[in-house]
């Protein structure tokens, strides 16, 4: 009877104690600091493929939300996608790439910490190759090279100017949506132009059709040429991604911005 009286009181006591564990609530997950896909944007490092070709897809214009998680030091540490059933099916292909991906430390009062980051991946046809090469002139230590970008209007405030880059230095005419408005021009190393004129070469840019243009509308239309010693290569980009154009071409309308420093015009000197 004692021992009866003994196992039902232990009995008790461990029922009171797992009732008292249930009513506890659990240890909240540790909360990190969230940034939004413009906050992420200005932490990307290159190379950072935000419009990724991948088989399987006709035609552009799906696109998956993505949360990050990212370390102090800037690695993605985890991802996660939210989009289309259709397009979700598409995720484990992407997924590595995204993992891979690299970025500026987020920082809280001035330390890095892990953060939690939003971001987008645009889907899109296979890069579309040159079917046949055209060759380009051959680059001179002393060629004359004029490379020119322009981006025009689109329904919203997309930065509307025209840049040209060349040995004899930069010519930039802000239309709108720039910080500086009308004609500004700067200096720059001819030798860093006719290096950037070789990646066209190397993209075999002469090659590409004139035009990638997709069945879309309200969209900003970029154009951008070279010219070496009078030889001029011209392509007009419409979101051309959505019709297979290749990443290269995107890529060199960076490398103008890059070598232009257009962003001292177009958002300011803080820049």
């Amino acid at each position: 009877m004692i021992r009866v009286i003994i196992a039902l009181a232990c009995l008790l006591s461990s029922a009171g104690a797992w009732a008292a564990q249930e009513k506890q609530p659990a240890d909240p997950s540790p909360t990190i600091p969230s940034f939004d896909y413009q906050a992420a944007y200005a932490h990307e490092i290159k190379p950072h493929r935000r419009t990724i070709p991948l088989a399987g897809v006709s035609s552009g214009g799906d696109q998956l939300r993505i949360t990050l998680t990212v370390s102090p030091a800037g690695d993605v540490l985890d991802a996660k996608a939210e989009g289309e059933e259709r397009d979700l099916k598409l995720w484990p292909d992407l997924r590595p790439e995204v993992l891979r991906w690299k970025f500026i430390p987020f920082q809280v009062d001035g330390r890095p910490v892990t953060a939690s980051a939003e971001e987008y991946v645009d889907l899109v046809p296979p890069e579309r190759f040159p079917s046949v090469h055209v060759p380009a002139p051959a680059i001179r230590p002393d060629s004359k090279i004029d490379i020119a970008l322009s981006r025009s209007m689109c329904y919203g405030r997309c930065p509307v100017y025209k840049v040209l880059v060349s040995t004899k230095g930069i010519v930039f005419d802000g239309e709108a949506y720039v910080a500086a408005e009308g004609r500004h021009t700067g200096t720059v190393d001819p030798s860093a132009v006719r290096a950037l004129a070789r990646k066209f070469v190397a993209a075999d840019f002469y090659s590409m059709r004139s035009e990638y243009r997709a069945s879309v509308t309200d969209n900003s239309t970029y154009t951008l040429s070279i010219s070496i010693d009078g030889h001029k290569k011209q392509v007009v980009d419409y979101v051309g991604s959505w019709e297979g154009m290749p990443q290269a071409i995107s890529e060199l309308e960076d490398d103008v911005d890059a070598l232009a420093h257009t962003n001292r015009w177009i958002k300011g000197p803080q820049q």
